[in-house]
């Protein structure tokens, strides 16, 4: 026999309208009460009819989340967290993938809404005027997650690219670093943000970006340990050489130390080198390397919030977005304490 909600509410002498609070998480039922039912619950073996109660509410509880890859660790690390705030308000996620093609994620977007999602979180890394023109046609509450949200200005949740390196070139800078190099990414909004913000923070101690110390975004392969490897070269040939080199990836940043090592230099006490992405699968190899965390964590939680903002208010209002600041993690690769204490001494 199926157990129902007025069964449970009957058998405890509460109402219809507690029972439901507790099953939407709601705060105003007491501690007591609330463990009552849950423990009355489970020895019911009670299941709430998700489709009877969409009928009746017009909700389904649940939330679409289309990211570019699910290969990638941190579309993974940034879904995890998402998942896992939007569970603590009773919501499910249904997430997709959209492999990195246009079509596929269009697709998924249609295959989202037409599942009644109450919500939908969209990570795109698409930058097409047809992908933004589709998106101001949805009336289910849209987030755009990292990376995509730099295309919209409402209801996103973004990374501070521009932080990334800043914070990167500033670490080299405080450990004694004064001709820094840079190897940047391919042609990209973050790209361009990063080196943005690693100019700024030399141009903020005095120090000039030198032109022969910089690859330009395409001058490189794709393949960042290629690319890393091939920018190493040149900045052994360079005339100028640098003590301290910032990475657009820590892929990247992986073959420049490769190369540097094979070239017999020392890491970090002749060349100091700074990643970005934090990844713990390459950050641990040979030489333990330093990097810029993105706050993954904090990018879901926060998309978490907004969602549960957005489907808490009325009416259509954009709600102001978000923008988290990335963490500096240190490590092996640009431990020169003892070398930045020994240069002060002498000045």
């Amino acid at each position: 026999m199926t157990v129902r909600m007025k069964d449970i509410a009957t058998d405890l002498n509460l109402s219809k309208m507690t029972i439901s609070k507790v099953l939407r998480g709601q705060m105003d039922v007491s501690a007591k009460t609330k463990a009552r039912v849950l423990q009355r619950m489970k020895e019911l073996n009670y299941r709430p009819n998700i489709s009877a109660r969409s009928l009746r509410t017009g909700q389904t509880l649940s939330i679409g989340l289309i990211v570019p890859s699910l290969a990638d660790p941190i579309y993974t690390d940034m879904a995890r967290s998402v998942v896992k705030h939007l569970r603590l308000a009773n919501y499910s996620v249904l997430l997709s993938s959209a492999e990195f093609e246009p079509d596929l994620e269009r697709r998924e977007i249609e295959q989202q809404l037409s599942r009644q999602v109450d919500a939908l979180i969209l990570a795109s890394v698409q930058k097409s005027d047809e992908l933004v023109e589709l998106t101001r046609t949805i009336q289910t509450p849209l987030v755009h997650l990292y990376p995509g949200s730099v295309l919209f200005k409402s209801n996103a949740v973004d990374l501070h690219e521009e932080e990334i390196g800043h914070l990167a070139a500033s670490h080299l800078v405080r450990v004694g670093c004064r001709r820094i190099a840079n190897v940047r990414g391919p042609e990209s909004v973050a790209s361009d943000l990063r080196y943005k913000g690693f100019r700024a923070a030399l141009s903020e101690v005095g120090q000039r970006v030198r032109p022969e110390l910089t690859t330009e975004a395409d001058a490189l392969p794709a393949e960042d340990y290629e690319r890393g490897v091939l920018a190493a070269e040149r900045f052994l040939k360079s005339k100028v050489q640098p003590d301290g080199i910032v990475c657009h990836t820590d892929l990247i940043a992986l073959g420049v130390m490769d190369r540097l090592s094979d070239a017999g230099r020392n890491i970090p006490n002749e060349i100091a080198v700074i990643g970005c992405g934090n990844d713990p699968k390459l950050c641990e190899m040979r030489i333990p390397l330093s990097s810029v965390d993105f706050s993954l964590g904090e990018i879901g939680e926060q998309t978490a919030k907004l969602v549960l903002k957005l489907l808490a208010s009325n009416g259509p209002s954009k709600v102001k977005s978000v923008e988290v600041s990335p963490t500096l993690v240190v490590r092996a690769s640009t431990s020169r304490l003892d070398k930045l204490s020994t240069d002060r001494g002498r000045r």
